[in-house]
């Protein structure tokens, strides 16, 4: 029988800037064009996302990265993000992004296999 990983804050707080990367992408795009071309990039850019985290970070995906390396990529991702949203007129939001994520996701690199 195996037993369930529990679910604590911290994964909670790294779900929740998850979303809050897409929610800023989709922002970021809609700031560097206006009218449906922006949003059409801002989802673009999300799923751009999506797709390089269910293949590399996504828990159940074949391919995950172990880490350091998954942390790596994650940082990058975030720092990504921060500066498409800085482009789009949402800069301090991208500031607190990264370094709410980095955190995040920096405080559960000895936890996460």
């Amino acid at each position: 029988m195996t037993t369930q990983p529990t679910i604590g804050g911290r994964d909670l707080v790294a779900f929740l800037c998850e979303l809050a990367m897409l929610v800023l992408l989709v922002g970021a795009g809609h700031g560097m064009v206006s009218g449906w071309r922006g949003w059409a990039l801002g989802a673009f850019l999300a799923f751009v996302v999506v797709g390089i985290w269910s293949q590399w970070m996504a828990p159940t995906s074949a391919r995950r990265l172990a880490n350091p390396q998954r942390f790596f990529v994650q940082v990058c991702l975030f720092i990504t993000t921060a500066l498409y949203a800085a482009a789009g007129g949402l800069t301090i939001w991208g500031i607190v992004f990264a370094v709410v994520a980095i955190a995040a996701f920096g405080s559960r690199l000895r936890t996460d296999p």
